[in-house]
């Protein structure tokens, strides 16, 4: 597994068109990851304070390759990936941080769970599927993420906190696979990191990254 920090430059046509396309975004990171399975997120950043560079986070079965993205040259700025080896053991804390869209599927539609303490309930439900426990969460309702040419919205939160690994296997696939719908859109990536250590792959680390 690898753990990928993505550059995008905005100011690319090509690049805005896959941003707003989230359709397209994902056919190209098949490309990327020789369609081996990946989830992603996109992450904020003042884009005209960092030059109009946005970075992405990206977990993936194989270690991306620009070459085979099929864009032009430029379409990503850089790419920077690194083995995903993170200590995983019951009873440890991380610190955390999901994008991710809280609902819950009533017969055969999905229902969207909207309110702060609701969405939080939600995370606590998941938790005991993903191997893991609730220590703190804040929640911050981020929004929709659209994909118009599959006519597909999906509320998204942004949640983080603090959290206590329960069960390895199932918190490692949490890691490497998500939580809740919308993966294909950039949504259910669960980034660690171990308290008073500047790590691996949580979203402040690739803001810094810009700014810097």
């Amino acid at each position: 597994m690898y753990i990928s920090k993505i550059i995008f430059d905005v100011s690319k046509p090509a690049v805005r068109r896959h941003l707003i396309s989230l359709d397209l975004l994902h056919k190209t990171f098949k490309s990327l990851t020789a369609g081996k399975g990946f989830i992603y997120r996109i992450d904020d950043v003042p884009l005209k304070e960092n030059n109009f560079l946005q970075p992405l986070v990206m977990v993936s079965k194989e270690k991306p390759d620009p070459g085979a993205s099929g864009m032009p040259d430029g379409f990503i700025a850089s790419i920077e990936s690194l083995n995903y080896n993170i200590p995983i053991r019951p009873g440890m804390n991380y610190s955390f941080y999901l994008k991710a869209n809280p609902s819950t599927r009533i017969f055969f539609k999905r229902v969207e769970i909207d309110g702060a303490e609701s969405q939080k309930t939600w995370l606590q439900s998941e938790s005991h599927k993903n191997g893991f426990e609730l220590i703190q969460c804040e929640v911050m309702h981020y929004g929709y993420i659209t994909c118009e040419a599959e006519k597909k919205k999906f509320l998204s939160s942004v949640f983080k906190g603090a959290l206590k690994i329960t069960d390895q296997e199932k918190f490692s696939r949490a890691l490497f696979e998500g939580i809740g719908p919308g993966r294909e859109y950039g949504l259910g990536l669960l980034s660690i990191e171990s308290f008073g250590c500047r790590n691996r792959n949580i979203a402040e680390e690739m803001k810094h990254s810009v700014k810097n």
